[in-house]
């Protein structure tokens, strides 16, 4: 998936300390890299999905950030309804989205064809999975990526979950190309901007860069403010201050073309 921008698109510059030195600020935001790699990933769910010929009920578990991109696109051909504990990010949902924060807010005789679980490390539990009738298809993503640890591989239950569920189709997300610890967007929107960083400062003339870092998820998960978390995001994803022009925006973009999601059918 080729990162598209207009013909138009440029950098924007400034004059830095002295007139000798410019800082040039990326166009491409934060928000820019997010969009980027959650489509990637909705992009392999919803191209495999096509393929299956399904016209049931869809039921995703999770909201951020796989879990709302998904349902908001799904949801202008399928009926889909979205669970999860954190009512407040139902804000990032469409309209025609159905949002329930727990399973005991669904009539457990409901038949959902296709279960989609984007809870990752620590979310759903599998007894949750018996609360329905089999699905047709089970869909996890997998929380590990290329760079994983033996510690957070530990963690991770994607097989499990697949292995509980009778649905007769499965598959499980997986999404590498930076070697990233995990496959969480947000990880790997950082592991973008540290790469970024690096290869911009490789180049000849650059004093030194400045990537777009906060801890993000804060905003969302313990100030509970979706709107302020927009706002954050919304910030050139690098500043660089040097003595020549550097494209830093052409650096982020190779950087985004390297990562690759994917989905897996699984035969357990």
């Amino acid at each position: 998936m080729a990162y598209n921008q207009k013909s138009d698109f440029k950098p924007k510059f400034e004059q830095g300390i002295t007139p000798t030195v410019q800082t040039i600020f990326s166009q491409i935001t934060v928000k820019d890299i997010i969009n980027y790699i959650s489509s990637l990933k909705a992009q392999a769910i919803i191209s495999w999905m096509e393929k299956t010929n399904l016209s049931g009920k869809i039921l995703i578990f999770g909201t951020y950030i796989t879990g709302f991109k998904v349902a908001n696109l799904l949801v202008k051909n399928y009926q889909v309804t979205v669970v999860d504990i954190h009512p407040h990010l139902k804000y990032f949902l469409d309209e025609k989205v159905s949002f329930r924060k727990d399973i005991t807010e669904l009539d457990s005789a409901e038949t959902f064809e296709v279960i989609i679980d984007t809870t990752g490390i620590g979310g759903i539990d599998l007894s949750i999975l018996d609360f329905f009738n089999a699905p047709k298809v089970l869909l996890v993503e997998n929380p590990t990526s290329d760079g994983s640890d033996n510690l957070i591989k530990s963690f991770d239950e994607t097989l499990s979950r697949l292995k509980h569920s009778s649905a007769s189709r499965k598959g499980y997300l997986f999404t590498h190309g930076l070697n990233s610890k995990t496959s969480g967007t947000m990880t790997l929107t950082m592991e973008v901007l540290r790469r970024s960083m690096r290869d911009v400062l490789c180049k000849e003339g650059v004093l030194y860069a400045v990537p777009s870092l906060d801890f993000y998820e804060r905003i969302l998960f313990q100030e509970k403010n979706p709107e302020k978390y927009l706002k954050s995001i919304q910030r050139p994803a690098m500043v660089v201050s040097s003595l020549d022009r550097v494209d830093c925006d052409h650096i982020i973009r190779e950087n985004l073309e390297k990562i690759n999601s994917v989905l897996v059918e699984s035969k357990d």
